[in-house]
Formats: C-alpha cells, sequence, structure tokens
C-alpha cells in the first residue's frame, strides 16, 4: 500500500514539475515575442522609414527654382516630351511596380516568369525617361536600370524593391504623390533638391 501511495506522489510530483515547466516554456516563448515585438517597433521608429509628411516635399516651382540655385538641371525636356510628359512617365514607372510588388506582392514575384517583362521595362526606362532627364535623375534611372540587371542576373527581387523605392521616391519628390505616406530617401534627385534648396 505503501508503495503504491509513494508511486502516486511521484507520478503527481512529475505532474506538478511538467505543468511547471509547461508554465516556465510558455512564459519564455511569450516574453521572446513580447520583447521581439517591441524591439523591431522601436527599431523602425528610430531607424525604419519616415513618413512623406515628415518632409517639406518640394512644388514643381520650388524643383525649377533648385535647377536654376544649383546650375543642375534634372529635366532635358523636348517639344514631344516636355517636363509634364517625363514627370507622368516616372508615375506610371511607379504604378507599374506597385502592382509588381507593393504591399508585399514582391514575396511572390518570379524573376524567371517575368524576365521578358523586366527587359521592356528597362528599355522604357531606356528609351522613355533616361534621354529626358539629367543630372541627379539621370543617375537615379542608371541606378534603377543597375538594379533591374542585377536582379535578373541573381534571381532575386531585392534589387527590385530598390527600383520600386526609387520610382516611388521620385513619384512623390516631383509629382506630389501621396497614396503612400512612406519615404524611403533613397534617390539622389532628393539629395540634390536638399542641396539647391
Amino acid at each position: 500500500m505503501e508503495k503504491a501511495e509513494l508511486e502516486r506522489n511521484s507520478a503527481s510530483e512529475q505532474k506538478v514539475r511538467s505543468e511547471k515547466n509547461k508554465t516556465i516554456i510558455l512564459t519564455l516563448v511569450l516574453s521572446f515575442f513580447i520583447i521581439g515585438g517591441l524591439g523591431t517597433w522601436g527599431y523602425y521608429e528610430l531607424f525604419g522609414t519616415k513618413s512623406a509628411s515628415e518632409f517639406d516635399l518640394p512644388s514643381n516651382e520650388e524643383v525649377m527654382d533648385a535647377e536654376k540655385t544649383s546650375g543642375t538641371s534634372i529635366y532635358k525636356p523636348t517639344l514631344e516630351v516636355p517636363v509634364t510628359e517625363i514627370r507622368r512617365r516616372i508615375n506610371v514607372m511607379h504604378e507599374f511596380w506597385n502592382r509588381e510588388l507593393g504591399f508585399n506582392a514582391w514575396n511572390n514575384y518570379s524573376i524567371a516568369r517575368n524576365k521578358e517583362e523586366l527587359m521592356d521595362v528597362k528599355e522604357d526606362i531606356q528609351n522613355k525617361i533616361y534621354p529626358f532627364v539629367s543630372g541627379p535623375l539621370k543617375a537615379d534611372m542608371e541606378t534603377a536600370i543597375i538594379k533591374i540587371d542585377s536582379s535578373m542576373k541573381s534571381d532575386s527581387v531585392e534589387p527590385l524593391k530598390g527600383v520600386h523605392r526609387i520610382f516611388h521616391d521620385l513619384d512623390i519628390t516631383l509629382n506630389g504623390y501621396k497614396q503612400d505616406g512612406v519615404y524611403w530617401e533613397v534617390t539622389e534627385t532628393w539629395e540634390w533638391f536638399q542641396k539647391a534648396h
């Protein structure tokens, strides 16, 4: 009888220990998620993307004034392709990338399935925007082209996210795009404007 009671007590103690272990593990897991979540939130608050509302974004007149002040123009318009058309093409390119990669669609984007389209986009940048821009805006187009090539070579979407961010920031800076408040600060055009302004 004592032996049976000892076994029951031992089983009961094991059950209590098991419950304590489960409680400790659950507490550790929950603590990990809470601390990780707060740490991630804090990181993005300090170092993450900024809201477009935090910036004094330029008007078209301010961009033209910056061109005069700096002595560097960002547009090379023609009669067929005036500044408004160049800006529209930047917006069209931004909207394209929004559809392809925006709202975490980049997670499902396949370079292999879209290589032909990427070549077309690269050609559009080279033929429909690049010849009509200069200075820092031309440098931004060069960076976008390099990133598209890099993406196709490496079969990685990461460089394309950079292309999307370039056109996103340019659309905000040059066209006053306001549908998304995030501003990445990735363009030479923005840096040029800050120095010239």
